[in-house]
């Protein structure tokens, strides 16, 4: 559904979405995985998100709002694997768009993304004493660049904070995700 849909100023544009992958490994099940015999798993995710833009506060810097619920089955996104079952989890983002220099746009944003909290296959870190895993809601700090309003081409930056060390027994063990500040950049060109 558009923004100001019937030229209702405070609707905003409704959207729904889904993902699918395949071949996903557990975090769950790293004591047990196996490269060889294994081909991981299958998960996704299910959307609906509400985005407005507002410019009531400022003509100059628009505000971009959205928030959603993400259905899921996947930890992470994917990236630790499934979770135990499909659930709701919220999300939201705020993005200030500023004009710069030869009608560039220079969008900085943040978001945060609850995630399920533990993987499917968690119970094998208690198997070896220790505590069962707690994924941590992420945050995403990024930067969008629109070089020119003729040619559709964006430059995206971002860090996220996602899972890092999830796990100590209390004797020094520690799973590092390797993953607390994940840095992605991207450079996409519509035609």
């Amino acid at each position: 559904m558009p923004e100001n849909f019937k030229k209702h100023n405070a609707i905003p544009a409704v959207s729904v979405g889904f993902i699918a992958r395949t071949g996903v490994r557990n975090v769950g099940d790293y004591l047990t995985y196996n490269n060889k015999e294994n081909n991981g798993s299958s998960n996704g995710d299910i959307y609906l998100v509400a985005t407005k833009v507002v410019t009531q506060v400022s003509k100059k810097v628009p505000i971009v709002l959205n928030a959603g619920v993400r259905g899921t089955n996947a930890e992470l996104w994917g990236m630790g694997g499934n979770a135990p079952d499909w659930q709701a989890r919220p999300f939201g983002a705020v993005a200030f768009v500023f004009t710069g220099p030869g009608r560039s746009s220079l969008i900085f944003g943040s978001e945060a993304a609850m995630q399920p909290h533990h993987p499917s296959g968690y119970t094998s870190f208690t198997d070896i004493g220790g505590l069962p895993l707690n994924i941590p809601t992420t945050l995403t700090y990024c930067t969008r660049i629109t070089p020119s309003p003729k040619h559709k081409v964006n430059i995206d930056f971002g860090v996220a904070q996602v899972a890092g060390r999830i796990f100590n027994d209390g004797k020094g063990t520690i799973v590092d995700l390797q993953a607390r500040h994940a840095w992605g950049s991207q450079v996409t060109w519509a035609f």
